[in-house]
């Protein structure tokens, strides 16, 4: 007769150095703009220059730490005093991609107006912003168009100390939104270094961008939703050196 007892359930997998948090940590930069230093320009130049600088942060963020797969930019109208003036320009949702974006990767919002670029870079983004800027579009009587959001959602993420990471040329990450553990992480060797992007159907990617900008200030919001970039160590000390040459250019710390 065979044996009837029951099979013990396997052990679960060691739970691996790092991980994906379940919510983002985040790092808020502002950088105030002198909105009327200039009270000649044309108020989509305006627009313009405020809009060129919060490109040239992220892609100056970006150096060395982040490679980005998509960019996406809204624009909105305001009144004489900043605030919304309430629905929509036509084609408000701006969004860039290239063939090495994710083939599922799309805009966050509705009705997008898509442009394919060969590389996403600074010139591809300030092309990208121009174009929303420059859509021709028949304002309301006392409003105003403007640029309100900037949008990275799609990365890759340059991996710190790939030689203490890296096991038989593969890493793995537990993923605490999916409670799975040890999920293999997709990895490309570039320029000398490792990068990684998010492992097929989990849900975050390492980081997300995103600028916003009010009638006072431009405000980034770096979301950290890996553990490589957040607990103390070379992860950690490589985003905090992309933050300070933020800082170095002028833009200060409201968070943490």
């Amino acid at each position: 007769m065979g044996d009837t007892r029951a099979s013990e359930p396997p052990e679960p997998p060691e739970p691996t150095e790092h991980y994906i948090f379940n919510d983002s940590l985040t790092v808020v930069l502002e950088h105030a703009f002198p909105w009327d230093s200039k009270p000649d320009l044309n108020p989509i130049e305006r627009e313009r220059m405020t809009a060129h600088h919060a490109v040239r942060a992220l892609t100056e963020l970006c150096q060395g730490l982040i490679r980005p797969m998509t960019f996406g930019v809204t624009r909105n109208w305001v009144d004489t005093y900043h605030w919304p003036a309430g629905g929509c320009p036509p084609r408000w949702n701006w969004f860039l991609r290239t063939t090495q974006s994710p083939p599922d990767a799309h805009s966050m919002y509705v009705d997008p107006q898509v442009m394919e670029a060969a590389a996403l870079d600074e010139q591809s983004m300030l092309t990208l912003v121009d174009r929303a800027l420059d859509d021709p579009c028949e304002a309301p009587e006392g409003v105003r168009l403007v640029w309100e959001e900037m949008r990275v959602d799609h990365t890759w993420a340059r991996l710190p100390e790939p030689d203490r990471h890296l096991a038989n040329k593969e890493l793995r990450i537990d993923d605490h939104d999916n409670k799975a553990r040890r999920v293999p992480v997709p990895l490309d060797p570039a320029h000398g270094h490792i990068w990684v992007t998010r492992p097929k159907n989990m849900v975050w990617y390492p980081f997300l961008l995103r600028v916003n900008k009010s009638d006072e200030c431009i405000e980034m919001t770096i979301s950290v939703n890996w553990s490589f970039w957040w607990h103390p160590g070379e992860g950690r000390d490589m985003l905090d050196r992309a933050v300070d040459r933020l800082i170095r250019q002028g833009w200060f710390k409201t968070h943490p």
